[in-house]
């Protein structure tokens, strides 16, 4: 096929891969159509569906890449192609990004998430942080092997899109120990808030706080209904 000959340069397929590995840190799985459109709507110079392909699989074939390529899908390290539980995951949150628009923040803060570990807004994990440290909760201190590690993770867990319980239930394994009712309740609503702002794969990049704001506009702003013409 003359389709497969398409030559594309190691700058321009470096570039496409660029925006494929901010595309799955921030969205989780999308779809090679969708990327295009994203892609698009960034850089001036389009691409296409073909030339992404290639583009993203040629790459992939001789440098190490944070996504992967399957039929027509682009998806993270968590959704591996070859992972039993890929197919389910996979339908599991296209299902729940139906209808949803991608979020599409400025070009330099959407690139910002080539680093998997960004993360917007960040005020409510610095407030969550502040409260466990002010009340000792853990005794591992700041640092990746204490809270800062364990904020890590509880983003990760809430990204996947679960519930803020699996969030609490988190720092229960962990250790944290509360002690008194009062803390412990204003942790909870801490970790709840957290939840509400955090950007997950289920809502195309949308915070579920976002997510809300949309729905209730739309509630309250209808799309007006055309009269008959006469």
């Amino acid at each position: 096929m003359a389709g497969t000959k398409l030559r594309i340069s190691r700058e321009r397929k470096e570039l496409i891969a660029q925006y494929a590995t901010a595309a799955i840190s921030l969205y989780g799985v999308i779809s090679v159509k969708e990327f295009v459109a994203v892609f698009n709507h960034y850089e001036e110079t389009h691409t296409t569906v073909e030339e992404a392909l290639l583009a993203l699989t040629r790459l992939a074939r001789t440098d190490e890449v944070e996504y992967s390529v399957f039929e027509d899908i682009i998806s993270g390290p968590e959704f591996q192609p070859e992972f039993d539980d890929y197919e389910d995951n996979v339908r599991d949150i296209r299902k729940s990004q139906r209808g949803k628009p991608h979020f599409l923040p400025s070009k330099e803060e959407f690139l910002k998430y080539l680093d998997f570990v960004y993360r917007e807004p960040e005020e409510p994990y610095a407030e969550l942080k502040a409260f466990i440290l002010e009340h000792k909760l853990t005794s591992r201190g700041e640092g990746l092997r204490g809270v800062d590690g364990d904020l890590i993770d509880l983003h990760a867990i809430i990204q996947s899109g679960v519930s803020s319980q699996a969030g609490i239930d988190y720092f229960k394994d962990a250790g944290y120990r509360f002690k008194s009712l009062d803390v412990a309740q204003k942790f909870f609503n801490l970790v709840t808030n957290v939840h509400n702002h955090t950007r997950m794969f289920h809502n195309n990049g949308f915070t579920p706080y976002e997510i809300l704001e949309m729905q209730n506009r739309m509630w309250w702003n209808p799309t007006p209904i055309k009269p008959p013409k006469r």
